[in-house]
Parts: C-alpha cells; structure tokens; sequence
C-alpha cells in the first residue's frame, strides 16, 4: 500500500519529477562513465600480465608498461640489452596510431609469442620476414572496416596486402594492424624507435634483478616485471578510484540536495493530507517509509536512465578511441551505482520524511 502511494504521489507534479530525475541521470552517467574507465583500464592490465608472465618490459621512463603504446625508446639499445648476464632472448615492439587508419603494430614473426598477440587465424597466415607490404588485421578491426584478405590497405600513399585476420582473442589487440616490424616504422614515421623490448630472462628468479639493472645502467628507460606492472597497475586504478569517488561525492551532494528540496515541497503541499493519515491511525513509521521510497524511486528512475546514457557514452568513446574495452560497464559497477542511487534516495528524502512525521494532525488540520 505504501508503495502505491509512493508512486501515485510521483505523477502529481510531473514536470518537477521530471526535473529532478534528469538532474540524477547526468550525476550516474558521469560516475558510470568515469568508472567505466577504470574498470576497463583494470581488465586491460591484468590482461597485460599474463603475456608479462616470467619476462622484463623495457620502456620509456615515466611512461609505465600499463600506457606502453606511448612509449619510445631508441632501437641501438636492442644490442646493449641483449648482451647483459641473464638474458635469454630479446623481442621489439613498434606501436602507434595512424590517423583514419587506426592502431599499427610492428613485430618480427619469429617473435611474436613474445607479446600479446595470438597467432590463431580465422582466414589467411601470418606475415614472413622480408615481407614489405603484408598486414594481419585483428579480427574487430576487420568486421568493422569490411577488409578481407586479398585486400589493399592505403596508408600515407603506400599500398599494403592484406595477407590475414586474426582470431578474436583480445578486446584491446583484436583492434589493430600487425605487420613486420621495419613496415610499422615506415608506416608509423618512426626509424629507428622502438615502443618496447621484451626480454626473456634465463631464469624467471633472475627477472627483478636483470629490470632493476637495466633501469640503473640506462637512461630514459625504465624495465618493468610483472610484480612491477602489477603495482604501477593497481597505482593507476587507485588514481581512477580516487578521482570516481570525488566525482561521486559531487553527483550526491546535487542530487541529494535536488531530491531533498523536491520531498521537502512535496511535503508542504500534502500537509493535510498526512495530517488526515495520522489522523485515522498512520504510524510515524509509514509516514517516513513513504517520503523516503518516493525519493528512492526517483533515484532508480534516475539511476535507470543514467545507465542507458552511459552505455551509449561508453559505446561511442570506445569507437572514438579505436579500441574495444578501454571502458567497460561491468555487472559489479552496476550493482555500485544501483547502491549510490539508493544511497542517494535515502539521503534526500529523509529529512523530508522526518519532517513529515513530526506533524501534529490537531495542529495542521485546523490551520489547513
């Protein structure tokens, strides 16, 4: 019966409901949107450490392996890293975007268990060594642009052979170009620069020592383990959690104040009617519960639209991006922000709802 009312109460100010649930929606898409950033960054660097498993990053300094597509560091630095006790195999990476083209990835194909590619193929092979012009395309990458094998792909007035399309595997790498390490430089404009080396260690006990000895001997690099990528990872999804909370506390703070103001009115206007329900026997307790699920379910409400919203939002940043997965909605973030809007219920109509129940019926019923 509370319920009922509680929704029967909704529709008598439309416009001001209205109001107030487009207020909350904006509040819920910019935490899930935020969050979505996080959650997806997270996936994509535990993604990260199971190719990282038993092996060294190499680099740029400052960049971190979490962000290493925006690494570059000089390729005369293959040899040196080669040379040093305990390393038993070396492997590079070029990587970059290429404007109304997409993300590029060079390799050399002896190496390329060394990274996060799967050399599992839905059509075609994989490039040789040599090979000037072939391009293996990730299998997203391929639904979303048409190409097939036997394709040409133009890129800066060059034209390359599609000679491949990747399994999906990986929402991030499922995204991207690959061909042989010296076409990537070319396409990319980048001789002679490397995104990161990849060192196997002899011995998995010596990979901490090797990384600590790179970063000592070289600068402008900085070699990163898995333990290390785990902990510069969980120090970003920090920064990420940090800044949602913030963003969070501001989208309550409004809200609830919305939703306050909005149960307070309403309030006021329904004087005599709580009165009356006093009158004929309603509780304190009823009264309050009611306020307080009008406000909740203004908050779901909102909560529900603000999902939609972010779902959208998150769809066309990823599109924008060119990668699948940087922000992901996650059933864990829905059952948070489910949470927040309930919280946010809760918070703006209980001091209405206090006051609701602090009514004399005497009094208001002789002065309404």
């Amino acid at each position: 019966m509370i319920l009922d009312m509680a929704y029967k109460e909704l529709g008598r100010h439309r416009t001001r409901t209205i109001l107030t649930v487009i207020g909350i929606s904006i509040g819920i898409l910019l935490v899930t949107t935020i969050s979505s950033f996080s959650e997806g960054m997270s996936n994509i660097a535990n993604e990260r450490m199971a190719f990282l498993s038993g092996k060294i990053a190499v680099v740029q300094e400052g960049i971190g392996f979490a962000n290493f597509q925006l690494s570059e560091v000089d390729e005369s630095l293959e040899d040196d890293l080669g040379d040093l006790p305990g390393v038993e195999r070396i492997a590079k990476m070029i990587s970059g975007s290429v404007p109304d083209v997409g993300m590029v990835r060079g390799v050399n194909p002896d190496n390329i268990d060394m990274f996060d590619i799967d050399p599992s193929f839905r059509d075609g092979e994989m490039i040789e060594d040599g090979d000037d012009e072939g391009l293996v395309l990730g299998s997203i990458y391929a639904e979303n642009t048409g190409y097939k094998v036997g394709g040409v792909i133009e890129i800066r007035g060059a034209k390359y052979d599609i000679i491949g399309i990747l399994d999906r595997f990986n929402p991030e790498a499922d995204n991207v170009i690959v061909t042989g390490f010296e076409t990537a430089q070319e396409i990319l404009l980048k001789e002679d620069k490397v995104t990161v080396f990849m060192i196997e260690p002899s011995s998995v006990k010596e990979a901490k020592g090797i990384a600590d000895e790179i970063t000592r001997l070289y600068d402008g690099v900085q070699a990163t383990t898995e333990e290390g990528a785990r902990e510069q990872a969980e120090e970003f999804t920090g920064q990420m959690g940090v800044m949602t909370f913030a963003m969070g506390s501001i989208a309550a703070i409004i809200a609830g104040l919305g939703i306050m103001n909005v149960m307070f009115m309403t309030v006021r206007e329904r004087r005599k009617e709580i009165g009356t329900m006093k009158a004929i026997g309603a509780t304190n307790y009823q009264i309050v519960m009611e306020v307080v699920l009008e406000a909740i379910i203004i908050a779901l409400i909102g909560e529900g639209i603000g999902i939609l919203l972010s779902y959208l939002a998150v769809d066309a940043m990823n599109t924008e991006l060119g990668a699948v997965g940087i922000a992901i909605i996650t059933p864990a973030l829905l059952i948070n922000v489910t949470l927040f809007a309930t919280f946010l219920g809760i918070m703006g109509g209980f001091l209405p709802a206090r006051r609701a129940a602090s009514l004399q019926p005497a009094v208001v019923l002789r002065y309404e």
